[in-house]
């Protein structure tokens, strides 16, 4: 019996059939098989996996660790920013590629410390690279992005290359659709500044782009990632330092609006289009991402100048929420009298002011009865702030000398001992 003389029906089971017989290699091998039932004894298995992905559309054939490290070896090329060598690479490829040199040629520029041209040599680059990523999507989807004549044919420059369309025009056909909004309106931002600053020296402005530089790469980044793939992700270059001579210099600490009145009045005509733009694109974190300086005692107990966090809409502590209506950067608050002692500290305390044995578990009994602590089962966090805070990178509380000299006060007795703890006091 030969393939083409059984009926499709009993193509698919027979192919069953010899799934089952074969069991993913551990039963009767490929050749075998096919000598059994076709009397071929030279394909080595091809002709059985030919078979059964016809018949059951199953594939039955497994690359060998050699194509696996081979494979792995060429997304970390890509990821490098190459292209293997003896591999055709497609044109939206080498858009890529140049797309994201572009944009950690931009990133370098921003995180140079002493970059006197930060802005603007960013802005430069990051549209550029924009530019290419828009051309990069168009084409892996088989799209048009060069000029055309009237008569549909492509418009080539003075040297005879292709001409690309605006910038503007590419990222609004490759990003389009509602969700990609904040996007496109970011790109834009960054069109318009460059068109100001490309040939003016202007330091004063860096403090007040940072909310749309961070927006502008996280989106760059997503794209890489949704539309290419993993392996051409930025992740481990996209940085963030913190300028901290530039925070704390007290031009930018007393007012912010003081030093943009500085600046040219197109520059500042840019700015103020993009910070009165309407509540939705403003809570857009694709458009702008805004930054705070939320004090936070570590450990320790040591008193850091601040640490900084990209806060997000929607995840702003409610302390914060009506300061974050606006771009801001909050100084320093006196940790003096913030809780910074440990629960062990508290507990030596209170045995050796009241003469009872106490204990951790005890310790979390009191402060949730005295509302220092949430409620069994409740999620972690702050309660009331002048006995203890809850420090969400350690995922532990910390206690004020306030918290001792009441919790002391309220178990003293052995009434009030029960009431907070549920146990009775057993001295020391």
């Amino acid at each position: 019996m030969t393939m083409t003389e059984v009926p499709a029906d009993d193509d698919v089971e027979l192919a069953q059939q010899l799934m089952r017989e074969w069991d993913e290699g551990r039963g009767i091998s490929k050749s075998q098989l096919e000598i059994r039932t076709w009397g071929d004894a030279t394909s080595h298995g091809r002709h059985f996996d030919r078979f059964v992905r016809r018949a059951l559309g199953v594939t039955t054939n497994r690359p060998s660790k050699q194509t696996d490290r081979i494979s792995l070896l060429e997304q970390q090329v890509r990821g490098l920013g190459g292209i293997p060598v003896g591999r055709d690479h497609e044109p939206w490829e080498v858009q890529l590629q140049h797309a994201r040199e572009s944009c950690l040629s931009a990133l370098r520029i921003w995180n140079d410390p002493v970059a006197m041209f930060r802005t603007g040599g960013f802005s430069l680059l990051l549209v550029t690279a924009w530019n290419s990523l828009a051309i990069a999507v168009i084409q892996q989807g088989h799209g048009e992005w060069r000029k055309l004549n009237a008569d549909g044919t492509i418009q080539v420059g003075r040297n005879g290359e292709e001409q690309s369309r605006e910038t503007s025009d590419l990222v609004g056909q490759a990003f389009a659709g509602t969700e990609r909004h904040g996007l496109r309106e970011n790109v834009q931002f960054w069109m318009d500044l460059r068109n100001c600053v490309a040939h003016r020296y202007l330091p004063a402005l860096d403090v007040s782009v940072i909310p749309y530089a961070q927006a502008g790469l996280l989106n760059f980044e997503g794209v890489l990632v949704d539309a290419f793939g993993a392996e051409y992700a930025l992740a481990d270059a996209l940085t963030v330092p913190l300028q901290l001579s530039g925070f704390r210099d007290t031009g930018v600490l007393s007012s912010r609006k003081k030093l943009q009145l500085s600046l040219p009045l197109d520059v500042q005509a840019v700015l103020a289009r993009a910070e009165t733009a309407s509540p939705e694109l403003l809570a857009d974190e694709t458009f702008m991402i805004r930054v705070a300086f939320i004090p936070m005692v570590p450990a320790s107990g040591r008193n850091p100048d601040a640490i900084a966090y990209f806060v997000r809409p929607g995840a702003v502590p409610t302390e914060l929420a009506e300061a974050l209506e606006q771009y801001v950067v909050l100084p320093k608050i006196s940790m003096g009298a913030r809780p910074n002692l440990s629960a062990t500290h508290v507990i030596h305390e209170v045995e050796r002011r009241t003469g009872y044995t106490f204990n951790s578990q005890l310790h979390v009994n009191a402060a949730r009865h005295l509302n220092a602590r949430p409620l069994q089962r409740a999620e972690e966090c702050t309660v009331n702030l002048h006995y203890a805070e809850y420090i969400t990178s350690f995922k532990r509380y910390l206690y004020s000398q306030a918290w001792i000299d009441y919790l002391v006060a309220e178990i003293t007795t052995t009434e009030g001992f029960l009431a907070a703890t549920g146990k009775d006091p057993r001295p020391i």
